[in-house]
């Protein structure tokens, strides 16, 4: 048994390549997995087995990072074989999260974030991959939980620096992973993103040659300016989305190398970790509370940002001139038929609202052809009456509908004004 203040939920069967994982997989089952894995990768092994079998919790804290070490040794040409949970929730999980998928492409299908409180487990490697999870990220979070503007502006940019880190300085064979979750009820959002690269001590050496462990260079990473060659960069990504956590109330968390960081407000801490504790690679952690109120300016305060608020997603994608913001139904989902779809969708339409609280919005139902009375009820029908009907009427356009799906939204609001009614 390894020796650990944590009881060990990692452990190698002896005399094999076979690693079992038991109870849960978090940021300790992680650690863990570091130490297990040093030994593997000593005996030369030619696959490995994981061993997953008796896992009654997982997490994106633990199984992102493990997946990101299982890519390191996929470039070793190490044959990778798992089994999944015998529970069957955990099991569900694994494939819906993406994980089976990412720990063995060969074997489960990718899955999609489909009326979901979280962005399944996604890899990046161009930047077109890399705007696709932005912008999956952003919509979750929007069509889940309220947000000001501010927060949705600090959520885009946080994301959006540090998965372009991961493009610009890692030099991954696989790219980057992310998966982010929401928690409505305690209004906050939290994502993980890894890549199995150089680290950020290797990466800062070219700008800074007299850096010698890793700590320094988490140091010196989260310090606004530092980059390795300003031709990628002004070095403000982590800076800024520190800044951004610890601003709203959060926490901002780095692991590369032996190297580990944590942030808060007010409170930091810093681990050099043991040789066989080594992270090849960088992961971030970040928390961000939504319901804290900040600017955008306040939080990117460091030189060049102090006056300036980013071009966020709700101008590049709904647009915010004279003629207002426009939603395309379309585009919003692949489905229409249930309750859940029409209740991100009201989320979603409420952030909008309120991100321009003067701008009109058009809904354009071009190219939907059917959509079902509780979807219609749970988006429409009750935005009215949340709303007002003058509120509704001076705010909300609706164009391109067929004339069922008109019939089927007049019934929706029609049903939810008697029923207030009638309670009034």
């Amino acid at each position: 048994m390894l020796a650990s203040q944590y009881a060990p939920v990692v452990k190698r069967k002896r005399n094999s390549n076979k690693v079992i994982f038991s109870k849960k997989v978090d940021a300790y089952a992680h650690l863990h997995f570091m130490r297990v894995l040093d030994y593997f990768l000593k005996e030369e092994h030619e696959s490995i087995i994981l061993d997953f079998t008796r896992v009654k919790n997982a997490y994106p804290n633990g199984m992102i990072p493990i997946i990101t070490m299982l890519d390191s040794l996929r470039e070793k040409k190490i044959k990778i074989h798992f089994s999944l949970p015998t529970d069957r929730e955990v099991s569900r999980l694994f494939i819906y999260t993406n994980w089976a998928h990412l720990i063995s492409p060969d074997d489960f299908k990718e899955e999609i974030t489909l009326h979901n409180r979280h962005l399944v487990a996604k890899r990046f490697s161009t930047s077109d991959e890399q705007q696709q999870v932005v912008n999956e990220f952003m919509d979750v979070v929007m069509r889940n939980m309220d947000v000001s503007r501010d927060v949705i502006a600090g959520l885009e940019w946080s994301i959006n620096e540090i998965t372009d880190n991961v493009l610009n300085h890692s030099k991954s064979q696989y790219g980057g992973l992310v998966q982010v979750s929401t928690f409505p009820k305690n209004h906050s959002v939290s994502f993980a993103i890894a890549d199995s690269g150089i680290g950020i001590l290797n990466t800062l050496r070219e700008a800074i040659p007299t850096l010698h462990t890793d700590i320094e260079a988490l140091g010196e990473a989260i310090k606004a300016g530092v980059t390795r060659n300003n031709d990628f960069g002004q070095g403000n990504g982590l800076a800024g989305a520190l800044r951004v956590a610890t601003i709203s109330g959060g926490s901002f968390a780095i692991t590369s190398g032996k190297g580990f960081m944590k942030v808060y407000e007010n409170d930091s801490k810093r681990i050099k970790r043991k040789e066989y504790e080594k992270f090849c690679g960088t992961l971030v952690n970040v928390d961000i509370n939504t319901n804290v109120p900040f600017t955008i300016g306040e939080a990117l305060g460091f030189e060049g940002y102090s006056d300036t608020t980013p071009v966020d997603i709700i101008e590049i994608n709904y647009g915010n001139d004279s003629d207002g913001m426009t939603l395309n139904v379309k585009d919003e989902s692949t489905g229409f038929g249930n309750r859940p779809a029409g209740r991100q969708l009201r989320q979603k339409t409420k952030n909008l609202l309120g991100a321009n609280p003067t701008t009109p919005l058009t809904i354009n139902w071009g190219g939907i052809p059917l959509i079902s009375s509780s979807f219609a009820d749970e988006f429409l029908g009750k935005l009215f009456v949340e709303m007002g009907a003058m509120s509704f009427g001076a705010r909300i356009k609706n164009i391109g509908m067929e004339a069922l799906i008109r019939s089927l939204l007049d019934k929706a609001i029609s049903q939810r004004l008697t029923q207030a009614n009638d309670e009034f």
